[in-house]
């Protein structure tokens, strides 16, 4: 059964969905693809890797696969396996029609910045999710990856089609409103509402709709709560990888969301440790160009 839409009485998220098209992608990532999936040494895993550093493409490529044309018996989850099936040459004519515009780059230079900034911490986050994945064996490292990787291109896509400024949402969130407070009152709508009605909208498998609410607190036992609470606590910890250790940083560790530790049964003298590691395989993923 399909989870109910969550922004059907929502006239500022219809407003914004109905201009969202299409999906761009960097621009250096469609033409690597492009280079990549013309050559016959090339092996799935090394593609999947190029595409899975881009929300953009990996939203776009999911969308594909789990599209009502091939009709799949189940959903299509990983980037991996959405390459897989596809095959090279529809790669490679995916990545020649979908564009070449930047989701990341802005109209001036304080846009550019900002929309790589959520970049940055996107790729950082899927890192986090996937070692997070492997690290409590409890969802699939690569669906974690993905759902890590997504989670914030609502910003992206309020930022290009939403009816005000992004800067306006900075502004408030100076003054301490927190980003969901100050998005909803700019906008009418917040980044994760878009995230998940898009998600909703492109056909993604259930799992990562419901993973992709992240900010909602879970239950032990609900549908993909390990999934939420592993791209919440990606999220923070690819917050403190950009940060570095401060002398708030242990008092921000034991400060943790307690619904997403209690979901992973993570014991609060495990959190250290657990920050340590994660900010390690988002350095190593990085020294790799990732």
């Amino acid at each position: 059964m399909s989870a109910a839409p969550l922004y059907t009485d929502n006239d500022a998220l219809h407003a914004l969905l109905s201009k969202v098209t299409d999906l761009a992608v960097l621009p250096h990532v469609v033409y690597r693809v492009i280079e990549m999936s013309g050559s016959t040494e090339c092996a799935v895993c090394d593609i999947g890797q190029v595409i899975s550093v881009d929300p953009g493409f990996s939203s776009k490529l999911l969308s594909l696969a789990n599209s009502a044309y091939y009709g799949l018996p189940r959903k299509v989850t990983s980037i991996k396996e959405a390459v897989s099936f596809l095959g090279f040459r529809q790669i490679r004519s995916l990545a020649m029609t979908v564009g070449i515009y930047d989701m990341f780059a802005g109209k001036n230079d304080e846009n550019s910045l900002r929309r790589r900034a959520w970049w940055r911490h996107s790729v950082d986050s899927a890192v986090c999710a996937k070692f997070l994945a492997s690290r409590f064996k409890a969802v699939n490292p690569e669906d974690a990856y993905t759902c890590g990787l997504i989670h914030l291109i609502g910003k992206s896509l309020l930022d290009r089609f939403g009816s005000a400024e992004y800067q306006l949402v900075e502004a408030l969130m100076e003054r301490g409103a927190r980003d969901l407070q100050a998005e909803a009152a700019v906008y009418k709508c917040h980044h994760v509402e878009v995230a998940i009605a898009c998600a909703e909208k492109w056909g993604f498998p259930e799992s990562l709709i419901r993973g992709l609410n992240y900010l909602e607190p879970a239950e032990p036992g609900e549908p993909d709560s390990e999934l939420r609470a592993i791209v919440l606590l990606s999220d923070r910890i690819s917050d403190y990888a950009i940060k570095g250790k401060t002398e708030d940083t242990d008092q921000e560790v034991r400060t943790l969301p307690e619904w997403a530790t209690r979901i992973l049964k993570i014991e609060p003298n495990q959190i250290p440790m657990l920050l340590a590691e994660g900010m390690e395989a988002i350095a190593k993923a990085a020294s790799m160009n990732l």
